[in-house]
């Protein structure tokens, strides 16, 4: 389906081997439910592929608008974590996170995979033709201005090497890994970026997590107390 409002956040990052699972669950049953509580957030999906070195997870939160992100109820999550969240950002690593307006958005369903591509292009026309591809059932593309600043509690790799440019994030969704490999495979085709680099912004990750599901109401349930009054 179409993505929901008129931008989204795409969101990487890994998290200390040891707290993987507590971050699966912490994710999942306390982080995600705050954040899609925020006025103007209106999904979160969360993917991950434990192949990878670095950036094994990726995050896809859609929203109303990017100035959701300067909100007051998403600047007191920000700034005042709970006690939980409070223990996971020291653990945190690598992480990246892009602010994108929608270019386009086209599809049906949610797929069981998706294919990211992050690039710097003038143009990213041809890409309707990917929504023929097998499997596909979704192609969206964002347009921002790369990796944002990092949050002040995040932990850089020990590299410090910088991020790659990009202007625009390709998110292909399709049924099944192979099928997202051979959209994404003709996506770089399509846009001449075969020798693009198999890092963060090229491959293919598993969803694993999408909140609220059916129910939106359940967003209300994790609102801040002191937001409503």
């Amino acid at each position: 389906m179409a993505l929901a409002g008129h931008a989204f956040l795409a969101l990487w990052n890994d998290i200390a081997r040891t707290r993987e699972p507590e971050y699966d669950r912490w994710h999942t049953k306390e982080h995600v439910p705050e954040r899609v509580a925020v006025e103007g957030f209106l999904g979160a999906r969360r993917y991950v592929n434990r192949g990878r070195e670095a950036h094994r997870y990726f995050t896809l939160y859609e929203v109303t608008e990017l100035a959701v992100f300067e909100h007051p109820e998403y600047l007191d999550l920000v700034q005042h974590p709970t006690p939980w969240s409070a223990s996971m950002r020291p653990d945190f690593e690598n992480f990246l996170r892009a602010t994108c307006s929608i270019r386009q958005s086209r599809g049906e369903g949610i797929g069981a995979a998706l294919g990211i591509l992050a690039f710097a292009q003038m143009s990213d026309t041809g890409l309707d033709s990917l929504l023929e591809a097998p499997g596909v059932i979704g192609c969206h593309v964002g347009e921002g201005s790369g990796a944002a600043p990092p949050m002040p509690w995040s932990r850089q790799p020990a590299s410090n090497a910088p991020v790659r440019a990009f202007d625009r994030v390709l998110l292909i969704e399709a049924t099944d890994r192979a099928l997202a490999e051979a959209a994404l495979s003709r996506a770089r085709n399509v846009l001449r970026l075969d020798a693009l680099p198999r890092d963060f912004g090229n491959d293919v990750f598993d969803l694993a997590f999408a909140f609220p599901g059916h129910d939106t109401s359940a967003r209300r349930a994790h609102r801040r107390s002191h937001w409503d009054k």
